[in-house]
């Protein structure tokens, strides 16, 4: 017989959670965005090429449609001024929930096996190796 009171509330030792461990490990998995949600998302990330005062210029959809909201409220617009300021005060209490991705693509020629070293060199030289030549080195 146990040398303590067992009942609720009052597991025996051996069945109690050990002090630092977790009875949940794993935790609470992550809410999955939507199909929808995701494909809201992209679209307003998506970038489009648009014109000012003579420049052409790229932007995402997003920035666009804010930037168009907030013409309209320095125009005079009530109801946009209340929802830019909803927005604004909303993005200082939550901050950015994630980053913007930067893809840059083709800036420089990309050969089997060749080293950051190599690739460097021939952008420094102004010149884009040719695949026949990327793995000479200047010694040669």
């Amino acid at each position: 017989m146990a040398s303590y009171e067992i009942g609720y509330g009052k597991p025996p030792v051996s069945r109690r959670f050990r002090p630092g461990i977790s009875g949940n490990p794993k935790g609470r998995p992550k809410r999955r965005p939507t199909p929808l949600a995701e494909r809201i998302k992209t679209v307003l990330n998506a970038p489009i090429t648009y014109r000012e005062r003579g420049r052409t210029k790229v932007a995402t959809y997003r920035e666009l449609s804010l930037k168009m909201l907030v013409d309209k409220a320095i125009g005079g617009g009530l109801d946009a001024a209340e929802l830019a300021l909803k927005i604004l005060e909303h993005a200082e209490r939550h901050g950015e929930p994630g980053v913007d991705p930067i893809s840059v693509e083709n800036w420089i020629a990309d050969y089997p096996d060749q080293t950051a070293n190599q690739k460097t060199a021939d952008f420094a030289a102004g010149r884009d190796a040719t695949p026949a030549e990327w793995w000479r080195s200047s010694a040669d």
